[in-house]
């Protein structure tokens, strides 16, 4: 008797931990830390020389707070404070040590490598209109370390064009003061949410964390870049794979379909399987059309 209400104590208690000893042993988010965008001192000097250095810090000071934006909204990190962190790189290289910033798992580093903010003008002479267009293009080099090892996981170059135009008959009166910044709002904000996509991406892939019939849950919100419409290929992983000339290590992903996103939520996503040939929870997606791209 005295045995059998032991063993349904010892039952009781292991139910009754066994949610928080799961949580412990979930993986939780990796700490990512960001570090003061710049600009290449040959951008600097030529946009100074053009006379449109202020639109460049303009842009730097926008792209600084906005990547910090949307890598926090991806949900996939736990994003460190930056205030010290160039002084501590500064500090790091000075002593000949590596540099590792408040116990991050990882360092994303961002170098504008171009910039151009230029108004074009054109008469239409026949129609007494003359068109004045503006361009920005901005390019970028996004940079993530990986703090354990000081080994560079993904350098990625990132391009954006964005134009404006507008109409003026020849009776419109000259315009004073600076043209709106909503081109450059949108040229920041579209290379922040590449830069933000491409880290979630590379440091924590999205997955399938649900599946109902055909229809299934992927990891990833309305923050992250998903949209509906895209199409997404599912993997899953098999044996792992050693390249024999670098010793480099990797998983075999192993394509078993293709899903298209119906559903977008501060969330997660759902998409229905368009091809399963072995879609299953755990299941890595990755991009393959866009909606621009279909269009």
């Amino acid at each position: 008797m005295k045995l059998g209400r032991i063993t349904l104590l010892l039952t009781a208690a292991a139910l009754l931990f066994a949610p928080a000893l799961q949580a412990q042993d979930a993986p939780g988010k990796k700490k990512i830390a960001i570090t003061k965008i710049t600009a290449t001192d040959a951008v600097g000097k030529r946009m100074s020389k053009q006379g449109v250095g202020l639109s460049l810090d303009s842009v730097l000071e926008a792209l600084d707070s906005q990547v910090y934006d949307r890598i926090l909204n991806t949900k996939r990190f736990e994003v460190l404070e930056r205030s010290d962190a160039d002084a501590l790189a500064k500090e790091s290289a000075a002593a000949g040590q590596a540099f590792a910033f408040n116990k991050a798992d990882y360092i994303l580093t961002i170098r504008v490598d171009s910039f151009n903010d230029r108004m074009e003008e054109r008469k239409l002479a026949s129609l007494g209109k003359t068109i004045r267009a503006r361009t920005i293009e901005l390019s970028a080099v996004a940079k993530i370390t990986e703090v354990s090892t000081q080994r560079a996981i993904a350098s990625t170059n990132f391009k954006i064009l964005k134009r404006d135009s507008e109409n003026r008959s020849e009776n419109t009166s000259q315009r004073v003061g600076e043209g709106s910044d909503d081109l450059l709002i949108q040229a920041v904000g579209e290379m922040a949410q590449k830069i933000a996509g491409r880290a979630a991406e590379v440091i924590s892939p999205a997955r399938i964390i649900g599946k109902r019939d055909k229809i299934v849950t992927i990891n990833r919100n309305d923050q992250s870049g998903i949209k509906v419409g895209q199409t997404w290929e599912v993997f899953v992983l098999g044996d792992e794979m050693v390249d024999p000339d670098t010793g480099d290590k990797s998983r075999e992903e192993v394509l078993v379909g293709k899903v298209k996103v119906t559903r977008v939520t501060p969330q997660n996503s759902q998409a229905e399987a368009v091809e399963d040939t072995g879609i299953d929870k755990g299941a890595i997606v990755r991009l393959k059309d866009d909606v621009e791209s279909e269009q």
